[in-house]
């Protein structure tokens, strides 16, 4: 049985501190836990997938979950192997982001499309951590990782879409990328080519969005010297969500 640890920074020593051998979610909360049964299943197969035990502790935290009444902020699960660690930190995403869209690099770091990290939430993080580091320091919102065919996969928080003469792309998860919260909705809500992309195509879009748990959905207005205009398709995927996010909070 793991310890439940709230908000404190004593854990439990074991192989999550040693050896990264532990899995994550970070939950959007706004009043009430945003696709909170996706963040546990996905949990739930990223311990199988790593041979740890059951989330046999899942009655626990989702009632845990549930009680808070939270604005606006991030909830964070770890679980390692004799730890489940809770922990809360304010959605850094702005308004002023929103309006003025993401600046892009391409990292120089290549995704192995046969590795099964990328496609699960592991706490080893630190390659994206220090491409996302990487980035700011050049000026960039964040980094682009392709595989080793060449082929498009995510940037270092985000699921990436472009758009094409009014149609929806984006990289299939086997070229190396975690299937996201918002990017299973927009899956399911839209149709979506899930195909490989190349820079070339990458560059030749006419609209590039990003998504994540926390982000929602944000535009693209650069990838390097690459320059995005056009954002119709994104506004309407975009207000979308939107209203099926007041939907949740019962405000639709």
């Amino acid at each position: 049985m793991r310890e439940i640890i709230i908000d404190q920074n004593k854990i439990n020593l074991d192989n999550g501190v040693f050896f990264g051998e532990g899995v994550f979610e970070t939950i959007f909360f706004n009043e009430s836990p945003y696709f909170l049964e996706f963040h546990i299943e996905r949990l739930k197969k990223a311990l199988k997938i790593l041979n740890m035990p059951p989330l046999i502790e899942e009655e626990k935290v989702v009632e845990y979950i549930n009680k808070l009444k939270l604005v606006n902020k991030a909830l964070k699960i770890t679980v390692t192997e004799k730890n489940i660690i809770l922990t809360t930190r304010d959605n850094s995403y702005t308004d002023e982001m929103y309006e003025k869209g993401f600046n892009l690099k391409i990292s120089k770091v290549l995704r192995n499309s046969t590795s099964i990290m990328p496609r699960i939430k592991s706490t080893n993080y630190i390659e994206n951590i220090l491409e996302k580091r990487k980035a700011a320091k050049e000026g960039f919102n964040d980094a682009i990782f392709f595989n080793e065919k060449g082929y498009l996969c995510e940037t270092t928080v985000s699921n990436i879409f472009c758009i094409k003469d009014k149609k929806i792309y984006t990289p299939k998860c086997s070229n190396g990328l975690l299937n996201g919260t918002v990017r299973d909705w927009i899956i399911r809500n839209f149709k979506v080519s899930k195909c490989n992309i190349t820079l070339e195509e990458l560059k030749n879009m006419d609209e590039v969005f990003l998504t994540n748990s926390l982000i929602g959905i944000m535009k693209v207005k650069f990838i390097e010297d690459i320059e995005f205009n056009k954002e119709d398709v994104t506004n309407t995927i975009s207000n979308k969500y939107r209203e099926d996010l007041l939907k949740l909070e019962g405000k639709g």
